[in-house]
């Protein structure tokens, strides 16, 4: 377990795997950026939202991946302003939220968007998706119109870095493999296959019920 903790914990050059939001480059920035902006286009021309009345892309504001069944979803939070309804000429800046879920394998990919609502920033259900990764900020519809978030699940063997503006990396990695030995406590089982025992060890917390020798 150690090993595969440290391997969680540091790049091979022996780097903590972790992000501070001064790190982020700009390119994945720019990326990201590019995706939301991709979405909200689809959105107002499935809607016939032109001129004044289309959705205008502002602030990206957070983005959470989740497995869950083998399968990957996306969600996203941005704000987006739009014209009032009064038809006037003033606007107002909205908070939304979005899921995705990718589909196909390799260069058949696609991003199916399941979810594209505005949100209000005091309400909504909580995610565990979002939560049990570290995207507590992260705002969802308060019904359930989105699909990944509620199994308690873990992105897989938590190996994805996290962003944190913190400076103490001792305090950091001390926390941070706190939580990766919780998440894979195991319990030991003993096989007797053909006269030799074999032990499988169950990781319980693992996404998608995953086994491992």
């Amino acid at each position: 377990m150690d090993k595969v903790i440290r391997r969680c914990l540091y790049w091979p050059d022996g780097r903590i795997k972790r992000h501070t939001k001064s790190s982020s480059t700009r390119a994945a920035n720019k990326r990201m950026h590019q995706f939301i902006q991709a979405l909200v286009d689809k959105y107002n021309d499935d809607h016939n939202l032109l001129g004044d009345l289309a959705l205008k892309l502002k602030d990206v504001l957070h983005y959470q991946p989740i497995c869950e069944n083998h399968i990957w979803y996306y969600h996203l939070n941005f704000t987006a302003k739009t014209k009032e309804a009064d038809g006037l000429d003033s606007t107002s800046e909205n908070l939304f939220f979005v899921e995705v879920k990718r589909m196909g394998i390799g260069n058949y990919e696609e991003m199916l968007v399941s979810c594209f609502c505005m949100v209000n920033p005091d309400n909504g259900k909580p995610c565990k998706g979002c939560t049990n990764n570290g995207t507590v900020d992260m705002k969802h519809p308060d019904t359930d119109q989105y699909f990944a978030g509620h199994l308690d699940a873990y992105l897989p063997f938590g190996c994805f870095g996290k962003w944190s503006d913190s400076d103490d990396d001792d305090k950091y990695v001390k926390a941070r493999e706190a939580k990766l030995r919780h998440m894979y406590e195991k319990t030991s089982i003993m096989v007797v296959v053909s006269g030799e025992s074999v032990t499988i060890h169950y990781h319980s917390q693992l996404p998608c019920g995953s086994l491992k020798k």
